[in-house]
């Protein structure tokens, strides 16, 4: 936890023994937070990182080494309410203010930062964890209908705004929730909006390469170090940072005889390991390798779920938390590639020409709904939920006939991207990994680079008749052809029938386990045939490009284990 706060508090004067962050407090309002701050009546309190803390300080009168909660008090006091859209980058803040009982609580522009809160009457509580709100007894931990059909039906995943709890919300990036007496609106201010697109190519090409040095400028005084997996996100990335940190240290991750038991497939059409070869030799990388074993991936399931505080990507979660936990021995600040691919157009389904119709990354619907129970089946309709979800933010989403079919239908199908595939990487990277020790940056998610990228016509984007063509062109002269022409590849998984038959097992005795919560939902035969099938680890995924059956087994293990850590009723 990195901060929780209550508006119109009954808590006593002191969190303390609740909370391992110092508590503040004026009247009813209090925050627990490291670097929090107070003056007269006012509270603040400011996570992460704001880009423009110099430039905000010196208009701010403030000095050049105040502190973001401070900024952030001071942007209240000349700006009130507004204040959010001053501050820049990936930074969470919350002013509260006795004198006017008012609370303004932002989330950075991006969604980079977490926000959940939950209200009760006129008091309203928030923090960046789920369970700290679990842990203060202030959200019950029951799950609805709707939560039921988000967990089965989108899961990892979720719809802006919802969690898994049916007295939980999640602040939407860009937005600032206001509260006043015992009122409260939500107010977005800032999005990524739809605008024509002037520049040729040359200009646009000049234009990226300028946001993108300005995007890695902006980490460099930091220090960090890579996660380098010789994809084109990582490795340009490296490049644009050598030079500007030295001795630059990358890290990767591999599995246990991975060499052996990989094969190559659509969604995975070849390994790592030559390419990060290419880009040390080329980029002067102190490198490390980090290789884990199949039995440790599945013994960090748990721990990931608990990290998260929802059932995740399984093996994907524990594969990055077990990474982290390397990285950490080295440095305490990571550049990763992440979002890349929704900014830039990275995905299989960006190339695909068929009508949009679903989720892409959300297959395998009448597999989530076999394993319910049928009675739960019939209740949920998840398949008609996703459906309806799916029709209402896709004309949230429409730019209208003002742009030609494509690319109306590729602008529609990136804005769902960036609300519910990239959101749910970005939980993964932050929770898998700052709650280690180590801050994942990810330069690729400026919110000034992903505004101006989604304006680009996407005949632009695919130049030269590859995805992420833009890309690609803007940092040609820094990457050797090899690494600059590479297929795009995700995150590396492992490929072992070890690990299929570790879960395997795993799954078989939560199937025997009488008292496990997880068949109050599902249908313990169905699992168990499941568990028993072929479990091919390179079949078409259910989520994304990485999760087939091996992590829908972990996927339900993780579910059980959210189930029963916090013991959840369930409410239809």
């Amino acid at each position: 936890m990195n901060f929780f706060g209550v508006y119109h508090s009954d808590y006593s004067r002191s969190g303390s023994g609740i909370f391992d962050a110092p508590c503040i407090t004026v009247g009813r309002m209090m925050l627990c937070a490291h670097g929090a701050v107070s003056r007269g009546r006012l509270l603040a309190l400011a996570w992460g990182r704001a880009r423009n803390a110099p430039a905000l300080a010196e208009a701010l009168g403030c000095g050049q080494d105040a502190p973001a909660a401070l900024l952030a008090l001071r942007a209240y006091e000349r700006w009130g309410a507004d204040y959010p859209a001053h501050l820049e980058g990936p930074v969470v803040s919350c002013v509260m203010d006795a004198e006017k009982d008012t609370l303004i609580l932002s989330r950075d522009r991006m969604g980079e930062k977490p926000v959940f809160y939950a209200r009760q009457g006129d008091s309203i509580a928030f923090s960046d964890h789920p369970d700290a709100l679990l842990k203060a007894a202030r959200v019950e931990p029951a799950i609805s209908a709707d939560g039921l059909r988000e967990l089965f039906g989108l899961g990892p995943a979720r719809t802006p705004g919802m969690t898994l709890y049916r007295d939980m919300l999640a602040l939407e990036p860009g937005c600032a929730l206001i509260a006043q007496g015992d009122g409260a609106t939500v107010r977005r201010y800032w999005h990524i909006e739809d605008a024509p697109h002037a520049a040729d190519a040359p200009a646009t090409v000049r234009r990226v390469r300028e946001l993108l040095e300005q995007s890695v400028r902006d980490v460099a005084p930091l220090r960090p170090a890579v996660m380098l997996s010789g994809g084109l996100d990582s490795t340009a990335l490296t490049a644009l940072l050598r030079g500007a940190v030295s001795p630059l240290r990358s890290f990767s991750v591999d599995y246990q005889d991975n060499d052996r038991d990989f094969r190559a497939n659509a969604f995975r059409p070849e390994m790592d390991a030559p390419y990060i070869r290419e880009a040390v030799r080329a980029f002067g990388t102190q490198h490390r390798t980090v290789t884990l074993t199949q039995r440790e991936l599945a013994a960090a399931l748990d721990r990931a779920v608990s990290l998260r505080g929802f059932p995740g990507m399984a093996d994907i979660d524990a594969s990055l938390l077990l990474f982290s936990e390397q990285i950490v021995r080295f440095d305490s600040c990571v550049v990763s590639g992440e979002c890349g691919d929704e900014v830039f157009g990275g995905y299989p389904w960006f190339k695909r020409e068929e009508p949009l119709k679903d989720f892409p990354w959300s297959g395998s619907i009448a597999l989530r709904e076999r394993l319910l129970l049928p009675e739960l089946r019939e209740a949920l309709k998840v398949k008609e939920y996703v459906a309806d979800v799916f029709a209402a933010r896709r004309d949230m989403a429409d730019p209208g006939a003002a742009f030609a079919p494509r690319e109306r239908r590729l602008r529609i199908l990136q804005r769902l991207c960036f609300e519910y595939f990239m959101p749910n990487l970005q939980e993964r990277a932050l929770r898998m990994s700052d709650g280690l020790g180590v801050e994942v940056l990810t330069p690729l998610c400026d919110d000034r680079l992903a505004a101006y990228v989604y304006n680009v016509p996407w005949e632009m984007k695919f130049m030269g008749g590859q995805e992420k063509g833009l890309f690609r062109q803007s940092v040609a002269d820094l990457l050797p052809e090899k690494l600059l022409r590479r297929t795009k590849s995700p995150y590396p998984k492992t490929c072992s029938p070890e690990y299929s038959g570790i879960v395997r097992g795993m799954a078989l005795r939560l199937a025997s386990d009488a008292d496990a919560p997880v068949f109050a939902l599902i249908d313990r035969a169905q699992f168990k045939r499941l568990a028993q099938s072929a479990l091919n680890p390179a079949d078409t995924p259910w989520f994304g490009q990485l999760m087939a059956g091996p992590q829908l087994l972990g996927y339900i293990w993780q579910v059980n284990s959210w189930l029963r850590e916090r013991n959840i009723r369930i409410e239809l």
